[in-house]
Formats: C-alpha cells, sequence, structure tokens
C-alpha cells in the first residue's frame, strides 16, 4: 500500500534519535512490530523506518527514526513538521505469535525497542493475558521510551529492565526459558543476544528476529 501522509510532529528522544507522527488522510492499517518505507518529500531518498506506535490509532503512526550520516540522515536534519511524503507498506514478519500463550521476552538494543514498544501497547490495549518482559539495552544510557515502560513496569503490568544484554539474559534466564523471546536491533547487538541465549542453554534459532542492519 502506499499513502501521501503528512508530517505532524518531529520529536526528539535522545541525541540522533527522532521521533516522526506521520498522519493519513485514510486509516493506515499493520501489525504491531512491523515498518514502512518512508519517501522524503521533493524526490529526496527513502528509508526503512520502524513503527513504534499500536495499531489502535491507525489514521496516525510513530516513527522511531536515528539519524545517520549520508542522505537519509541530511534528509531527516531537513525535514519540518507540515511537510508531505510517502509511506509504503506496511512490511515485515517481527509479528507476535498468536497461537503461542507463553509469555513474551523482549531483546532490544537501542532504536531495537520501537517496534517492542508497538507491540507491549498492543497487547496491553487488548489485554492480552501473557506476560510481557522488556530487556533493553540502550544506547548511551539514553533509555527511549521510559516514559511509557516504567509506569507500566511500576503497576506490575510488565517487566522493564535496561542495561547490557548479557547481564539481562542471565537474570531472567527463568522467564526467558519458559517464554517465547523476540529480539530487535542493529547486528552487532543481535549477535551478542544470540551468544547471551547460548549461554544459558537456550536455542536461539528459535528466536523471532528483526535486524535493523548494520550499527550506524
Amino acid at each position: 500500500m502506499r499513502q501521501t501522509a503528512i508530517v505532524t510532529e518531529i520529536q526528539a528522544l535522545a541525541p540522533s534519535v527522532l521521533q516522526l507522527t506521520v498522519s493519513f488522510s485514510q486509516e493506515f492499517r499493520f501489525q504491531p512490530g512491523q515498518w514502512v518505507n518512508f519517501r522524503f518529500p521533493e524526490g529526496g531518498p527513502s528509508r526503512a523506518y520502524t513503527i513504534a506506535s499500536a495499531p489502535q490509532r491507525p489514521e496516525a503512526v510513530q516513527l522511531c527514526v536515528r539519524v545517520g550520516v549520508g542522505k537519509g540522515g541530511e534528509a531527516l536534519r531537513k525535514l519540518e513538521a507540515g511537510a508531505e511524503v510517502v509511506v509504503e507498506g506496511p512490511y515485515g514478519d517481527f509479528l507476535l505469535p498468536n497461537d503461542d500463550r507463553r509469555g513474551v521476552v523482549f531483546l532490544a538494543g537501542d532504536v531495537g525497542i520501537a517496534p517492542v514498544r508497538s507491540i507491549v501497547l498492543y497487547m496491553l490495549a487488548e489485554k492480552d493475558p501473557r506476560a510481557i518482559t522488556v530487556l533493553y539495552e540502550p544506547d548511551q544510557r539514553h533509555i527511549l521510551y521510559a516514559g511509557d515502560f516504567d509506569p507500566l513496569a511500576r503497576a506490575g503490568q510488565i517487566v522493564h529492565e535496561a542495561g547490557s544484554i548479557e547481564t539481562l539474559v542471565d537474570r531472567n534466564r527463568a522467564a526467558i526459558k519458559d517464554g517465547v523471546v523476540m529480539a530487535a536491533g542493529f547486528d552487532p547487538f543481535l549477535e551478542r543476544a544470540k551468544r547471551a541465549l547460548e549461554a544459558i542453554d537456550v536455542d536461539p534459532s528459535q528466536t523471532i528476529s528483526e535486524t535493523f542492519g548494520p550499527q550506524p
């Protein structure tokens, strides 16, 4: 699906990380955990950006973006609210399994927390009974979406821990061994997460994973 959209808000979540809110004239249907192809205005480049919001609000989506070098980063720095863009998709199969009622353990690195946020918010909105554990390794201690996850953790709705992924996996080995594991992040993070799982005798090939590509 290809739709025209308007950038309604650009919010800095951390140094070099932005959240773009784009609004549609028609509903944009997607499954939590998916991504879109974002085409910049005036013939600019296109980039794959992950949806960080839940699908219960299909008239607008939030995209979590790391501002890198090159044409994509340059286009992001020039982007302003009110710009008309084209959004293609949704794409991706980083999807919550509907036929498995075990608890879900998310391993997220840096902006890999974006699809996790989408899925977690969806699960809570749908009153999904599965236990939710979010293990997050932030970049430079910038814990993205803490304003969402911390209150949920304090209320006992989820487990939310931040730190090195090796420490978090070892500390939560019981939940990991009894649950569905979903991992998202850049390639070096995913490789470390894989080794951490192997260290607690969990087969990483059973993990649902989403790569964000090489470390920018």
